[in-house]
Order: structure tokens, then sequence, then C-alpha cells
């Protein structure tokens, strides 16, 4: 418990002081001049202590003390004892963290199928071929015969007007 600043009384320089009580006197709001004074040493002695790591930048606490008596007289919160207390407030729509989990992979598992079979059609595009370009070329005219005809009288020819006269 910190102890409220209390008036030092000059003492006697004690043969050892120790990072600990220093660090008490801190925590009972004793500062650097009060110190000075309760161990009979100089104030760069003081400032020489507090070089230490664990003492550098510290600061007396700073509690003031109250005139009268404060006691906390509320209840403490209670917290549901079982999760069927909890249950009844839960959004039915409100997905759980396996759930979550199990959308995620299944949508993993779409994404990586869709990759797969995206990789497997451009290499088979990429892939070559037991025929030649012309082999292929013959085979396409061959499937899908072209026919021509000859154009009749009454068959209107359209140009496209790209022409001017001078």
């Amino acid at each position: 418990m910190i102890e409220m600043k209390k008036q030092v009384t000059p003492g006697e320089t004690p043969a050892q002081i120790t990072v600990s009580m220093i660090d008490q006197d801190l925590k009972d709001g004793v500062s650097k001049t009060d110190m000075a004074v309760k161990y009979g040493i100089k104030a760069w002695e003081v400032d020489e202590m507090f070089k230490h790591p664990f003492l550098k930048g510290r600061r007396p606490s700073r509690k003031k003390a109250l005139s009268f008596s404060f006691v906390d007289d509320t209840t403490p919160t209670q917290f549901p004892s079982s999760m069927e207390d909890v249950t009844e407030e839960i959004d039915p729509n409100q997905v759980t963290l396996e759930q979550a989990i199990d959308e995620a992979i299944e949508t993993v598992e779409e994404v990586k199928t869709q990759m797969q079979e995206t990789q497997d059609a451009v290499v088979e595009l990429l892939s070559p071929t037991e025929e030649t370009p012309e082999e292929t070329l013959l085979k396409i005219a061959n499937s899908n015969p072209v026919t021509f005809t000859e154009p009749q009288e009454n068959d209107e020819l359209e140009m496209d007007d790209d022409t001017f006269e001078l």
C-alpha cells in the first residue's frame, strides 16, 4: 500500500542505500530534496543515485490524503455464470467463428478449382499440336465449306463513298 507523504526527519547516512529503498521512498511521495535530508547526504549524491536505469526519470507519487474515509458501497457487476444465460442475447443471424471459417474454406476451394480449370485451359491452348498449321486450315475449310454465288442483275452493289470530285 502506498503511504502518504510524511514530514521527513533528518537521519544518519546509512552505510548502504539500495534502489529498493529509493523506490519505496518515491512510492511514499518523498522528493529528492527530502531524500537528501532523510539520508543525510548532499543533493548531488541524490542526483547520482537517480542516474541508475531503474530510477532514471522517476518522480515521487503525488497522493493527497483525504480528510474523510471513502468507502465503496456499490455491488460488483455480476457476470453470467454459464453460456445459457448469454444465448438469449445473441442475434440469431450472427455467424459463429466456426461457420465463418467453414465458409472461407469453401470459397478458397471454389477459387482453387476455378484457377486449376483456367490453368488447364491455358495449357491446352498453348500446347503444341500434332498437326501443322496448313493441316489445321484444311481441316477447318473442309468442315465449313464456303459457297460463292454469282451476283444477280437485281443485286445492288454497295460501295463506300470515299472519293470526292474536284
